[in-house]
């Protein structure tokens, strides 16, 4: 048996709390910059897009300048709200899978919680980002418009991301053999002790995953855009970038042809000849 004074007990539960404030400050920190990279790339593709004036708003002096002052409170509290609620959303649809009262009770409590959460998804950050609306707001247009083209199953239907994943564990597998490979050749005693040997290879892949992670996020965020300014106003790409509109325009004839035509494009963008 442990026997433990209220003044130890106490020390355990203040680094506890200790502990817990460091991850969440940790979390949050990491969160917040990766939403103004994912801020700063979504304006620099709608700067790619749009023609004209209309362009000067998204360029990446304007939008880092916007970053850091008239829109980093709402990037804070965003990263914020993910850092804490996701997790607990996480576990209380966990626990709601058991049928009784406590789960009942749970599920009332956090049924605001569950709505709000939805205001700050992926798609919803973009389309807020690009129209300058609060996130309520841009959850309620994005919803409508992309349900207006008929492209909801095209979203649900992209690959794009699980094709990251699957790149991002190649990347990190990657590097750990092409280091443990030259580590071995070059500094052949150091990897003698077993325990080395892994904790080198797990080093060397989980730098390889994150710099994958970086590089993935930017362009991921880059293809959802351009989903989003497609539906929003394709009729700037023809002014600004023609040849990429064709191009599109023909991927969608052939991939998606029946939500190209719901959607109404078909008849603006006819499928290319050549």
């Amino acid at each position: 048996m442990w026997n433990f004074n209220t003044s130890e007990w106490d020390n355990i539960y203040i680094r506890i709390v200790v502990l817990f404030f460091l991850l969440l400050s940790w979390l949050w920190g990491a969160l917040t910059f990766g939403n103004i990279a994912h801020f700063i790339t979504v304006c620099a593709v709608g700067q790619w897009w749009f023609p004209g004036k209309y362009s000067q708003q998204y360029s990446v002096r304007n939008s880092i300048k916007r970053a850091f002052t008239t829109s980093f409170g709402a990037l804070c509290y965003g990263s914020l709200f993910k850092a804490l609620i996701k997790p607990t959303r996480s576990s209380t649809a966990e626990d709601n899978r058991r049928q009784n009262i406590f789960s009942c009770v749970l599920r009332y409590i956090f049924r605001p919680i569950k709505r709000a959460i939805s205001y700050f998804n992926e798609w919803t950050f973009i389309y807020s980002t690009l129209t300058g609306q609060g996130y309520p707001q841009a959850s309620r247009s994005f919803t409508e418009l992309f349900q207006k083209r008929g492209w909801t199953v095209t979203i649900n239907d992209n690959l794009i991301e699980t094709s990251f994943l699957i790149s991002n564990i190649g990347i990190g597998i990657a590097s750990a053999l092409i280091s443990g490979i030259l580590m071995h050749i070059l500094i052949d005693r150091l990897l003698k002790a077993f325990e080395t040997f892994v904790l080198f290879y797990f080093i060397s892949f989980l730098i390889g995953l994150l710099i994958g992670v970086i590089i993935t996020r930017i362009l991921l965020s880059s293809v959802r855009t351009v989903f989003i300014c497609f539906a929003l106003n394709p009729e700037a790409l023809a002014v600004t970038h023609p040849d990429y509109l064709q191009k599109l325009s023909k991927a969608w004839h052939k991939f998606y042809p029946k939500e190209f035509a719901n959607s109404g494009y078909a008849n603006k963008f006819v499928e290319p000849t050549v």
